[in-house]
């Protein structure tokens, strides 16, 4: 079972990965604008941790994400 801090450590792993290819000279022009398109929706690492300390602060039992300190 996936844990909400693991979400939040995985959703913020994912975001990384896209702006390293976003700026990465391996990948084809179209595959750089597909990523930039998703990039553009894709929450950055500030508002991911500002989420999971709201879902923690507003409803421990039911939220989606955690802080990621508590993988520790």
């Amino acid at each position: 079972m996936t844990m909400p801090a693991e979400r939040t450590r995985a959703l913020r792993w994912a975001g990384e990965f896209l702006r390293k290819l976003q700026t990465s000279d391996r990948i084809d022009p179209a595959m750089k604008r597909e990523v930039q398109a998703i990039l553009r929706h894709y929450p950055s690492g500030a508002e991911i941790q500002a989420q999971a300390q709201f879902d923690r602060n507003a409803a421990a039992i039911y939220g989606w994400l955690a802080p990621e300190d508590l993988l520790k």
